[in-house]
């Protein structure tokens, strides 16, 4: 019990006959549904994160069929292709991205190993180190981005094209927080 007397939901308190302990699965499940959100607002997250799961997995299985490169490859080609000279400092590419450090230094790996990108010293900074988007990388980019345009517009944005202002408000509104 804690103080006060409240019990620990899911932990054996006090029983009696007429109510038994419910097991932890069970009475986490109904202190969430019921106290914390209501059934229809969890409906609704969990479609939100299925269809974002589904999407991106349609998508990278798509791009790698097609190009080659996992949706995160091309994420970060795209990046590059739209820095200035293109090129990103790593830890920049990373915050693009929100990947971690080390997630961005094992993808730029990859691309390296294919030629699409190469690692540049910083001159302001001897710790720093671009990633530059090679001709090759360009030319892979721009490759894979007819597919991935047409395939994300026929999952995501044609279904939502007369609904894409209302779309961008509900999204900054969520971004503010």
């Amino acid at each position: 019990m804690r103080s006060g007397g409240a019990a620990i939901v899911g932990r054996p308190g006090p029983t009696s006959p007429d109510r038994p302990v419910p097991k932890p699965r069970a009475a986490a499940r109904r202190f969430i549904h019921q106290s914390l959100v209501t059934d229809e607002e969890r409906g609704l997250w969990r479609e939100f994160v299925t269809l974002h799961f589904a999407i991106n997995r349609e998508l990278d299985e798509e791009l790698r069929t097609k190009s080659g490169l996992s949706l995160p490859e091309y994420e970060v080609l795209w990046e590059l292709t739209n820095a200035p000279e293109n090129r990103l400092r790593m830890n920049e590419l990373a915050r693009h991205l929100l990947f971690t450090r080390s997630g961005v230094t094992r993808l730029i790996d990859r691309l390296e190993a294919a030629g699409y990108v190469e690692r540049d010293d910083c001159d302001q900074d001897g710790r720093g180190v671009f990633a530059s988007l090679t001709a090759e990388g360009f030319a892979a980019f721009e490759a894979a981005a007819i597919d991935y345009v047409a395939r994300l517009r026929e999952l995501f944005l044609d279904r939502l094209r007369g609904d894409l202002p209302t779309m961008r408000r509900l999204l900054e509104r969520l971004s503010d927080s």
